[in-house]
């Protein structure tokens, strides 16, 4: 039984994951503490409330779950959020109550300081422990750039660009890292935002199950197999 940690855990493909995942010795982090402790008590997991755009919660749940587990074989990075418009507008639109800057340091905040703070925070006792496993849940954004969200593009491509970084000295310490890149994903991320995308755009979207399905064929490769990076998308988004 593999001691996993999943961030994001509450929702969306995070959800996903963890319910595939329900053999395991799960540990779940997510700032949705109503919808974390209840899929953390349905499948008997530990559960962690955390903001992972907050450094010191960053550092004080992974020094609980470190105590709590005493290893930690795979991080499964799945927090994110989500906005759009392009830069020329002087206010995006679902957030015209909040300063723009505040909503985009919010999302890099999240999207990329978040990969950056549970990676810094989980290396160290992967280290200790001779190994271990990290799958980021990126997204087509930190592959594709688009005009019509350049913010989310710039936080994703910051990810990735951390990730093939660091995936050399990683794999000195026998640290497996993986980015996998979905396209649109039919959950409620958007809504979630208030910024929901049409019904023929999301229809156009992969199950959270195709992308969980495929987390959990990465965490069964064997020791010696790595995939950098995947990009998995559905035939009609193209």
């Amino acid at each position: 039984m593999k001691n996993i940690v999943i961030t994001g855990a509450a929702g969306g493909v995070g959800k996903e994951i963890a319910n595939l995942l329900k053999g395991e010795n799960l540990f779940l982090i997510d700032y949705n503490q109503d919808g974390l402790n209840l899929l953390a008590n349905k499948l008997k997991a530990n559960a962690y409330v955390c903001d992972v755009s907050n450094p010191i919660q960053v550092e004080t749940t992974f020094k609980k779950i470190f105590d709590d587990a005493k290893t930690i074989d795979v991080l499964i990075n799945c927090a994110g959020v989500w906005t759009k418009g392009e830069l020329t507008k002087q206010e995006y639109e679902p957030f015209k109550n909040i300063n723009t800057l505040e909503r985009i340091k919010q999302l890099i905040d999240t999207n990329t300081f978040g990969i950056i703070a549970t990676i810094k925070s989980v290396v160290p006792i992967m280290q200790k422990q001779g190994g271990g496993q990290i799958i980021n849940i990126n997204s087509q954004s930190g592959v594709v750039v688009e005009e019509f969200c350049p913010v989310y593009n710039a936080s994703k491509s910051g990810s990735m660009a951390f990730s093939r970084a660091i995936i050399n000295d990683l794999g000195k310490h026998n640290i497996k890292l993986t980015d996998i890149c979905p396209g649109l994903i039919k959950t409620n991320f958007y809504v979630n935002a208030k910024d929901p995308l049409p019904k023929e755009v999301m229809d156009c979207g992969l199950e959270p199950s195709d992308v969980a399905n495929l987390v959990l064929y990465v965490v069964n490769l064997p020791k010696e197999i790595t995939l950098p990076t995947i990009e998995i998308k559905n035939m009609k988004n193209f």
